[in-house]
């Protein structure tokens, strides 16, 4: 199959080597061998976090959804209800989890791309005593709204609240630390900006919320975190997990502990200002004010006369996959993002494929 290069914000493209360290010998997940791989995945990752001595982490087979959905349906104790801060599609995401599994719950609701008003959230913790976590989307790929989880972080802490942050396309990515953040539970994913494969997430929690959970009834069998993190920390797991997903996600770890986080970060911001600089040159209108966007996404407006479906086809015959708006934005936008392997090259690249499809329909620039 031809190579792509992905500018859809996960899976997103890995290195030839992560790709190699899937193919392992048949291994049973019960063994020394694959709880060595598990135990070194678990406390890099926390390491990572910025968690060490104070969170443990937790990995489960499945996307990203998965382990927010874990989280969300195991914290949550009988009477107490959840206060989702809502600024687009996965913001709601959250709100339908809590629904689901018929959670008491609250919305904070902002505009797509602007962050939550801190006196709101204020206001919202002091009128609802019955919340016990707030959940906050740190990078919205909706649009690439960054939300302010320092200051989210600390409001939540003064108001003695727990706060559950999906970290999916921002771990690695942006900057942040759940000790200085005030994150009890973190969720994220290993195919985003830990350049790994799809299939594996993980909850990087407070050790003493985590252990609070073993006495906890459960709302789901296969999403129980508290099954999952009890057995990992003895070297087991409950069900039978993706075995060589865990070789990948190592290699990858290896990998970014090589590069090390400071320069991936530098390289994501370069490769986002390079892609901006250039698009926004030939016309192409950002959705997201500068002081709120993020580091590894781009919401552009779609240009008149030109259809996503053409945009992307066009793109798709040079070799790069780009991604539509969601929700209301599917008509009126369109997302690129530059995390994974990605250089500022290969953002030259994007912006020369772009400059071709436009000739092609005799235009220089685009109108907005």
């Amino acid at each position: 199959m031809r190579e792509f290069v992905l500018l859809n914000p996960g899976p997103a493209n890995t290195t030839e080597t992560v790709r190699q360290a899937l193919v392992t010998p048949d291994l049973c997940h019960r063994e020394a061998e694959f709880f060595a791989v598990m135990r070194e995945v678990r406390e890099e990752l926390t390491r990572l976090a910025g968690g060490e001595g104070t969170h443990r982490t937790v990995v489960l087979t499945g996307s990203g959804t998965a382990a927010l959905e874990a989280t969300i349906c195991s914290v949550l104790e009988e009477g107490r209800a959840l206060l989702v801060i809502d600024n687009g599609v996965y913001g709601d995401r959250m709100r339908r989890m809590a629904e689901a599994h018929r959670i008491p719950h609250c919305v904070l609701k902002t505009e797509w791309t602007e962050p939550p008003r801190l006196a709101d959230l204020d206001a919202a913790l002091g009128a609802h005593p019955e919340v016990s976590h707030v959940a906050v989307v740190h990078h919205e790929t909706t649009t690439g709204l960054l939300n302010p989880l320092r200051a989210i972080g600390e409001l939540v802490a003064r108001h003695r609240r727990s706060l559950i942050v999906d970290a999916m396309s921002s771990f690695v990515g942006e900057p942040l630390d759940v000790q200085a953040d005030r994150i009890a539970f973190l969720v994220s994913s290993g195919s985003k900006c830990l350049q790994a494969m799809p299939g594996l997430s993980f909850v990087i929690g407070e050790q003493s919320a985590l252990e609070a959970l073993r006495d906890r009834r459960p709302r789901s069998v296969s999403l129980d975190l508290g099954t999952h993190f009890a057995l990992q920390e003895r070297d087991d797991t409950p069900f039978t997990p993706a075995v060589q997903l865990f070789f990948a996600l190592r290699q990858a770890l290896r990998e970014l502990r090589a590069e090390t986080m400071a320069a991936r970060q530098h390289r994501y911001r370069e490769c986002a200002r390079r892609l901006r600089d250039g698009m926004e040159a030939l016309g192409f209108q950002i959705l997201v004010p500068p002081q709120h966007r993020s580091s590894t996404l781009t919401t552009f407006r779609l240009p008149q006369g030109l259809t996503y479906p053409e945009l992307h086809d066009a793109l798709k015959a040079r070799g790069f996959i780009i991604y539509a708006g969601q929700g209301r934005l599917r008509e009126h936008a369109f997302r690129i993002a530059n995390m994974g392997t990605l250089t500022p090259a290969d953002m030259d690249r994007v912006l020369a494929a772009f400059r071709e499809v436009l000739a092609e329909r005799g235009m220089q620039r685009v109108t907005v």
